[in-house]
């Protein structure tokens, strides 16, 4: 190993420069995305929180939050519904529509308990307005609001992050009896010596944290790759709706109120997927088996007639699917509850610093040796 550490020095350093900055914009973003919904709630409460209704509730909020929708925005079509899990949340409608001539994706919000339409957003706007900036986040995070071509960029960085990690340890580490100087910081305050150890140290502190991102980076950038490569293993399976035959529905004879009415009460409804293209709503509900904050239990619920067609929990029945749904809990942290995501954040901002402090490493190296 002595002998392969030249080229493991040299791998570290040509990494960090070369993918340096892309991988302090995935930190910085990764970190404030991890806290989306409470950013977006306290920058547009507007949007995400209803007033006190001025009218009697209605029977089916959703369906009339939808047509209301419909009535401001030209051919507004939602995809997926997102429902309340808080009091004076609004009713988050995902879907597309017509504005200044051109079909583009937009999110519209209705009060949860009349369906009265509240507000509406462009989706993937390069804006710094309150409206979009949290989107932006998520955008330049995802993609950089450009191409699907930059997620699969995004990818690479995280496989070569992740391959990363591994030789870091080895550098961090030259000799196994010296393990615990790799977590402290030594030398007098401004020097070269310093600068290292702040650039090992909290590496070496949230390297379980950071592995975890950079791996659940490749599996979330790179989902059809990743799951080729995990049946090499364990059988995974794809959503239930994609088998499901193509029988299009242009108008539901059955509500988003009566589907979900067929799978269990309100309050255990997370979301409503819309799959017309199909004939049928997936309806999302909470579950013990869930890793995270999101309902993980499908089930798909005709749109003609009300018939539950399929159930399953994104948990699968084995190895290779509990893996896939876990990929994005453990991302965000939020499989972990809030000490998770805190986690998740300060593992983001620790990124960021380690991106910073191998540069200046670098420089102030160069400099010493010119």
């Amino acid at each position: 190993m002595r002998r392969a550490r030249p080229a493991i020095r040299l791998w570290h350093r040509w990494f960090g420069l070369l993918a340096g900055l892309w991988l302090l914009l995935l930190a910085v973003t990764g970190s404030v995305i991890t806290y989306y919904d409470e950013l977006d709630t306290a920058l547009n409460p507007d949007l995400r929180l209803a007033e006190a209704a001025s009218a009697p509730a209605v029977e089916a909020p959703v369906t009339t939050a939808i047509a209301s929708a419909k009535a401001e925005l030209p051919e507004f079509t939602a995809w997926h519904i997102d429902l309340p899990d808080r009091p004076r949340e609004s009713i988050w409608m995902i879907g597309s529509a017509q504005v200044d001539g051109r079909e583009v994706s937009v999110q519209a919000f209705g009060h949860p308990e009349t369906g009265a339409f509240i507000g509406w957003r462009e989706s993937g706007v390069w804006s710094l307005h309150r409206h979009h900036l949290p989107d932006l986040f998520y955008g330049l995070h995802v993609d950089l609001l450009t191409a699907p071509w930059v997620t699969w960029f995004f990818g690479l960085v995280s496989l070569l992050w992740l391959i990363d990690h591994f030789l870091a340890v080895v550098l961090a580490v030259p000799r196994i009896a010296l393990w615990k100087d790799a977590f402290r910081l030594k030398g007098r305050a401004g020097s070269l010596r310093r600068l290292f150890d702040w650039h090992r140290a909290p590496g070496m502190w949230a390297w379980p944290v950071t592995f975890v991102l950079a791996l659940t980076g490749v599996t979330l950038a790179w989902p059809e790759d990743s799951r080729t490569a995990v049946r090499l293993v364990a059988p995974v399976s794809e959503r239930l709706d994609f088998s499901f035959p193509d029988r299009p529905v242009e108008t539901p004879a059955v509500s988003i109120e009566q589907a979900m009415a067929r799978v269990g009460p309100a309050e255990d409804v997370d979301s409503v997927r819309l799959i017309p293209r199909k004939g049928v709503y997936g309806v999302r509900t909470f579950d013990p088996r869930d890793p995270d904050y999101q309902g993980r239990l499908w089930t798909y619920v005709d749109m003609t007639d009300g018939r539950v067609v399929a159930s399953r929990h994104d948990n699968g029945e084995g190895a290779g699917d509990a893996f896939f749904a876990w990929q994005y809990p453990l991302h965000s942290g939020q499989a972990f509850g809030e000490i998770g995501r805190a986690l998740v954040f300060l593992g983001g901002i620790v990124t960021a610093a380690l991106c910073w402090t191998g540069v200046d490493l670098w420089l102030r190296r160069r400099r010493r040796s010119a």
